[in-house]
């Protein structure tokens, strides 16, 4: 694979920066800042450098147990500068094909539009609940109304079909996977995020790629647990758990929401009360899109289409690995990614053994296929809820929060502390080049406060992409 040259935003004065976190968030911005003559120290509590990047081989190929896909393939960073390092990308489009003998349609979209009074019956209550959360927002706040709060009514309506039911339990369950929480958690305002509607794709070989690509040079320490980062006027000191202190100027802090929450690391003074608030009601954490691969010792599934699945086992019982991708073109073996989300994948994540998560899952591929199928041969279940460094997998437009949380949780403290990751991004949260923007922007103001002018965008590998819709993180 080739390497991407200097990444320069322009000539620096020299000035010392400490990154917390070693995801894409914090390894973009210091691969930006140290090309551009900054002194950086970047700090990870994990082993490993990526985040909730994380390229792995146990199943015999390297799949993306996090951050998997390049969301809008058109005019995304990702796409160029995986263009730059010659990495292919497999699109998902195409049709999903229904294996279910109580489908009435052989694939996802044909029983959708067949369904007609679910379908309409689904968009008024998600209409409805979106017009009364708006008009309530004084009396209950923002956000107030839950999918769950919206729709559940329809799950046992005597007057849909079974059929209907079980549509409308499949759109449950398409919310509560791409925002990764459980209904209940997820605002009914924003019930489906609007990237997953564009073209989607992979690269082939996985997100490490460009993890090896942005972190040569840089000055890595792995298993360095900040606990604290103290800033005033004139700089900042980063207190690691060992008791050694790292002096800079400014910090860029890169941390998943959820260890903010837990107060690792600790910011002294802390954040002003208002933004404090926000990052304490961003949807995080209260769920997960639980991934799973596994490697077969042959292929018993379609070689075509690529995505296929089941409707859910009832109304009431959704999330158990009901959608399948087969990974064959991306790997070259036959392995399956599959899902579980909302209440399910809390539950396996944090209770079941690999072992059980393998049997729930062959329970849905031998009511498609039959008892005979073969055994898989390796698998992996990344538990992103119960990682002590991630305890969530990304943002989601949580019940309660406001729809300004994200800009008010990347705020700039004294122009000292500066916060980047995928939850700064207003718009296109929970993706990875949510976190890329998010870094560019944070890269670029500490250069323009530290030079006094604007930094160049003409050197990145992904030079003439879109942009965040925030362009936010301004000091």
């Amino acid at each position: 694979m080739s390497r991407t040259g200097s990444w320069s935003m322009g000539t620096g004065n020299g000035e010392r920066v400490v990154v917390v976190g070693a995801g894409m968030a914090g390894l973009v911005a210091a691969r930006l800042l140290h090309d551009s003559g900054f002194t950086v120290s970047v700090l990870e509590a994990r082993g490993r450098v990526g985040g909730r990047t994380w390229t792995d081989d146990r199943v015999g190929a390297p799949v993306d147990l996090g951050g998997s896909w390049v969301h809008g393939v058109d005019g995304n960073p990702l796409t160029l500068w995986c263009g730059k390092l010659g990495i292919d990308l497999v699109e998902s489009q195409g049709e999903r094909l229904l294996i279910d003998r109580r489908a009435t349609s052989p694939t996802r979209e044909g029983q959708r539009r067949r369904a007609v009074m679910g379908r309409m019956a689904f968009k008024a209550a998600i209409e409805w609940a979106t017009w009364k959360s708006k008009a309530l927002t004084r009396v209950r706040g923002p956000r107030s109304i839950s999918v769950r709060e919206a729709v559940e009514p329809l799950l046992t309506a005597s007057w849909l079909p079974e059929i209907d039911r079980l549509v409308v339990a499949t759109f449950v369950e398409m919310s509560e996977g791409v925002q990764s929480a459980p209904w209940d958690a997820v605002a009914a305002e924003e019930w489906f995020p609007t990237e997953g509607l564009e073209r989607n794709a992979q690269p082939r070989g996985g997100y490490k790629q460009l993890i090896d690509d942005v972190a040569p040079g840089l000055d890595i320490r792995t298993g360095a647990v900040v606990e604290r980062v103290l800033w005033r006027g004139n700089g900042v000191t980063a207190i690691l758990q060992d008791g050694q202190r790292i002096e800079a100027d400014r910090a860029v802090i890169a941390v998943p929401v959820g260890l903010l929450r837990a107060g690792l690391p600790a910011l002294d003074p802390a954040p002003p009360e208002r933004q404090r608030i926000a990052i304490g009601r961003l949807g995080y954490g209260a769920g997960i899109l639980g991934k799973l691969y596994l490697r077969f010792p042959r292929r018993f599934w379609p070689d075509q289409p690529k995505w296929f699945g089941r409707l859910p086992d009832s109304p009431q019982q959704r999330g158990g690995f009901n959608t399948w991708v087969s990974h064959e073109q991306e790997t070259g073996l036959p392995i399956l990614l599959s899902f579980c989300n909302g209440h399910t994948a809390i539950r396996l994540d944090r209770e079941a053994s690999d072992a059980e998560v393998t049997a729930v899952a062959m329970r849905s591929l031998r009511a498609m296929f039959g008892d005979d199928i073969p055994e898989p041969e390796a698998m992996v279940f990344p538990r992103w809820l119960s990682d002590p460094w991630s305890r969530g997998g990304y943002s989601y437009p949580g019940v309660g929060s406001d729809p300004d949380d994200c800009t008010t949780h990347a705020r700039p403290l004294g122009n000292r502390v500066f916060f980047a990751g995928e939850a700064t991004e207003p718009v296109e949260y929970g993706t990875v080049h949510a976190a890329l923007w998010s870094a560019e922007q944070t890269a670029e103001t500490i250069f323009r406060l530290a030079t006094g002018t604007d930094a160049s965008r003409d050197a990145r590998p992904w030079a003439g992409a879109r942009t965040g819709a925030g362009r936010h993180n301004a000091g």
